[in-house]
């Protein structure tokens, strides 16, 4: 299972993927390199729970340079 800092990163790198595809400038151009970025956003894509929410890992390892009580990706209402 992936560390939570590495499900919040595939979250944001997810979102990135999907608006550069709908973006022609910003799509990626081969099939290979489409199938790289996707293998990358899904690596440590967090599992869903039945309702449609991310679960998260429960580790207690904290990544210096992320904050998850600000992170814009994830509502916590």
């Amino acid at each position: 299972m992936s560390l939570k800092y590495e499900q919040y990163r595939s979250l944001k790198y997810t979102r990135e993927f999907l608006r550069d595809l709908l973006n022609h400038d910003t799509r990626p151009k081969t099939v290979k390199e489409l199938k790289e970025r996707s293998l990358r956003c899904l690596r440590h894509f967090p599992a869903l729970a039945e309702d449609g929410r991310p679960y998260f890992s429960e580790d207690t390892f904290k990544d210096p340079y992320f904050n998850d009580n600000k992170s814009p990706l994830i509502s916590t209402t």
